[in-house]
């Protein structure tokens, strides 16, 4: 008796276990897109992103007066030590100084951030409460000749500058002030331009002067990386100034400046005696990236590329 013919299969070809392969992992794929496009396009909204950009901007603007101010409070002998060693001020004047300093940003940042239901709003007093601080802080601890702290303080002043700008506009809106209308948009746009100039100072000193990707550098050390950040950046803040794409560029500086400032000022990880200095400009530069963000939100005017292309349109 013959034994049953059973019929053998091939084992399947490496090409076929590919394309299985292949097969399962898009399929796993498309089950992670479909499970996440739901929760971005949920909260990544127009209305989401405002509304975060709203309470984030003044917030993180104000981080580095409020940071400031604690340190001032927190570490005063080390404070009084600066100022009259290192700046050779008496001991009334250094502390009057710094009593200045501490009052004057804790009050600045105060108004700003207070809850809007407490009325009357004081959000422009405590910008220019800020603004004075900004004007006066180089002179006070000797960092006038400084380029990049200038720079840094100049850019501060746009990020203000701009949220005066927007508490105008929030007013215009809601009530009238019984001014010409065209007179009120021109100096409100000019105001606006103003700090959105101001405001990439800090962007274009880096792209110039930066020891890790400025302009000087591609010519002491040329490199690819040196070429793409210069470009990056010079482009970024040449949007960002000439108000095209407004809302994306600004965002988009926003990211590159919070990696940029983990990268270049981790404060937690650096010897005491440098610690300081790496915590004011990791505070300050997170203060830069909430005038970026007011910038976002609000746009950029009426003296701009991106207004320009919608009256064409």
């Amino acid at each position: 008796r013959r034994p049953a013919h059973r019929s053998r299969r091939a084992p399947p070809s490496p090409l076929a276990r590919g394309g299985r392969e292949r097969s399962g992992m898009q399929q796993v794929l498309r089950q992670i897109q479909e499970a996440v496009e739901p929760v971005l396009e949920r909260s990544l909204t127009k209305r989401r992103r405002q509304e975060f950009l709203a309470s984030a901007g003044p917030l993180f603007l104000c981080l580095t007066f409020i940071e400031d101010a604690l340190r001032v409070l927190l570490r005063w002998k080390e404070q009084m030590s600066y100022m009259t060693v290192t700046m050779r001020m008496s001991g009334w004047l250094g502390g009057l100084l710094l009593i200045f300093s501490l009052v004057t940003q804790m009050t600045g940042s105060v108004l700003v951030l207070r809850p809007k239901e407490v009325k009357p709003s004081r959000v422009k007093v405590g910008c220019y409460t800020l603004l004075a601080f900004v004007f006066l802080q180089p002179f006070m601890y000797g960092q006038a000749r400084d380029a990049d702290f200038m720079c840094r303080s100049v850019t501060l002043a746009g990020g203000l500058l701009l949220l005066i700008w927007s508490e105008n506009d929030r007013k215009q809106r809601s009530e009238d002030m019984g001014l010409p209308s065209g007179m009120e948009s021109t100096s409100s746009d000019r105001l606006q331009l103003c700090g959105r100039v101001l405001l990439t100072f800090l962007f274009f000193f880096q792209a110039v002067y930066s020891e890790n990707g400025g302009m000087h550098r591609l010519w002491t050390a040329p490199s690819l990386f040196g070429l793409i950040s210069f470009v990056v950046l010079a482009g970024l803040a040449g949007m960002v100034c000439a108000g095209f794409k407004t809302e994306w560029s600004a965002l988009l500086l926003c990211g590159i400046l919070f990696l940029s400032n983990l990268y270049m000022y981790p404060f937690w990880s650096i010897r005491e005696g440098l610690r300081d200095f790496y915590r004011y400009y990791f505070f300050q530069t997170l203060s830069i990236i909430g005038g970026l963000m007011l910038l976002a939100l609000h746009g950029p005017g009426g003296i701009s590329l991106d207004k320009g292309m919608k009256k064409a349109i």
